[in-house]
């Protein structure tokens, strides 16, 4: 090796360190300016969750189910909002589906939470069928029309959740347990 290409290499070797030093960094400060004191989604290792500020109470968007029926956001008042993004080709949404049909179960007599899993592949029928296959007793959607911005996400599973108030406490990306011991008090401490 010359002494020309020895120089190339550790330039580019160099460059790689610097660069990965920095996207190292930047991470573990994202990750931690992410973690609140009450979401378990944040506290559990679920770096890619987000606490959001935003009132989403305005937004018109529309989720219609199986049957027809459908949910216009802005018409539900003091509600806590459960809505969960999948399909059924995505691996961690199958993975996550039994604990989050417990979570559901637990909760689907408060009329105060609204459970939402919205197909974003927008296959109605056959998502359905999935969860039926199953065994599970999710309330499955489509949306209709456009999703509001802040609800935008390149990857699913995806679940957000929307307090009483109409404000975004969690949008997280990637799966979850939802039998993770804090998810449950977090929810009902949402309902509160």
């Amino acid at each position: 090796m010359n002494k020309k290409t020895f120089h190339i290499i550790l330039g580019i070797m160099t460059f790689l360190v610097l660069i990965t030093g920095i996207s190292l960094y930047a991470l573990g400060n994202q990750i931690n300016e992410l973690k609140t004191d009450s979401n378990p989604l944040t506290e559990s290792g679920y770096a890619d969750s987000k606490t959001e500020t935003q009132t989403i109470g305005k937004t018109d968007a529309v989720f219609k189910n199986v049957k027809g029926e459908k949910i216009v956001l802005k018409d539900i008042r003091n509600k806590v909002i459960f809505i969960n993004m999948w399909a059924t080709w995505c691996p961690p949404c199958k993975k996550e589906m039994p604990s989050l049909n417990n979570l559901y179960n637990k909760l689907k007599s408060n009329p105060n939470i609204v459970f939402i899993m919205m197909d974003v592949d927008g296959k109605l029928k056959q998502s359905t069928s999935y969860i039926k296959e199953k065994g599970f007793s999710l309330p499955n959607y489509i949306v209709e029309g456009n999703l509001p911005e802040e609800f935008s996400t390149n990857s699913i599973p995806t679940t957000i959740i929307i307090d009483k108030s109409g404000k975004m406490v969690t949008k997280h990306i990637g799966a979850v347990d939802f039998d993770h011991p804090e998810m449950l008090p977090f929810i009902q401490n949402l309902l509160k």
